[in-house]
């Protein structure tokens, strides 16, 4: 038997750039079907073995992620991926793909549809909190569906990391700055992209007509805002179901005054037209703790594309 194809991160990217990558999306939830649930493993205290099974139309898939919370220190990626795509009809394995750069695509993609849905027309400014793989791909796929975005401001764990974010992210000819987190927070889009324990972006500081997306926590260990900005936000989710077991801002919140029967749309809702921004003063939140049919379809699509 042949050995398997294997698509690393620069095929997965030009089989599927960034905008192709939010269209297949776009197009997968407006007929999702059945999910199927996340299964981790500790590793330890901050620590996780993630195992994404996911069946769609388009295929059958799994990703087995580690993320392991020293290797930053260690000169290695905090996350790990891998993906094996399958036949859908015969279950014939057809390819394995990286499932770092899976993640690092379809994650920001996820968060681009539902601010191309969710954040006013004539937004400027980009706040990015995080310094990653996944700070990079969010200005990416925001400016893919928000050309007009003239500047963008981003806050890393030190000065240091996010003036060196600031040199090297590619943004066309626009400002990009390291800046404070209340400068950040007070931008017309803002995307937490970290790994934090405690909330990074300032509530004080976020302004009427906002559109904040969040992808860092997927459980109770970690959040990036705290319960007052989930209360005074109109809350999105990719899934009800998954953010009710692993999100862990709406969790913390949901323990005080705030309850999940607020959310006020999913991403299929958000893209089918049934759930949306409803004036220009309302802050919105999206919260993605990422799905398994997002691999499935965008591996599927670096498949059938290459």
């Amino acid at each position: 038997m042949s050995a398997l194809p294997y698509f690393d991160a620069e095929a997965i990217v030009a089989a599927v750039p960034m905008p192709a990558a939010v269209e297949v999306l776009r197009e997968a939830f407006r007929d999702l079907g059945d999910l199927h649930p996340r299964r981790g493993v500790s590793l330890g205290p901050s620590d996780d073995l993630l195992m994404m099974p996911a069946v769609a139309p388009a295929g059958i898939g799994i990703k087995i992620v580690t993320v392991v919370s020293g290797n930053p220190a260690r000169g290695l990626p905090l996350i790990h991926g891998h993906y094996l795509f399958c036949d859908r009809e015969t279950g014939v394995p057809l390819a394995t793909l990286d499932g770092s750069a899976l993640t690092a695509l379809r994650t920001p993609a996820a968060s681009a549809l539902a601010t191309d849905v969710l954040a006013r027309p004539d937004v400027r400014t980009l706040g990015i909190f995080g310094t990653g793989v996944q700070a990079c791909g969010h200005v990416e796929a925001v400016l893919a569906v928000r050309p007009g975005i003239e500047s963008i401001a981003v806050c890393g764990r030190t000065p240091e990391s996010g003036e060196a974010f600031a040199a090297g992210v590619e943004a066309g000819r626009r400002t990009v700055v390291a800046a404070t987190a209340a400068e950040v927070a007070a931008c017309d889009v803002v995307c937490g992209c970290t790994s934090a324990a405690e909330p990074v972006v300032p509530t004080v500081a976020v302004r009427p007509g906002t559109h904040v997306n969040l992808v860092g926590s997927y459980s109770t260990a970690r959040r990036e805002v705290d319960d007052d900005l989930v209360a005074a936000a109109s809350v999105f989710v990719d899934d009800r179901e998954a953010a009710a077991e692993e999100s862990g801002e709406l969790i913390h919140a949901a323990a005080g005054s705030w309850s999940f029967d607020e959310i006020v749309g999913d991403l299929a809702e958000l893209v089918t037209g049934r759930a949306g921004r409803r004036n220009d003063d309302e802050v919105t939140l999206f919260k993605s703790v990422g799905l398994a049919v997002e691999d499935v379809v965008v591996a599927a699509a670096v498949v059938a594309r290459s």
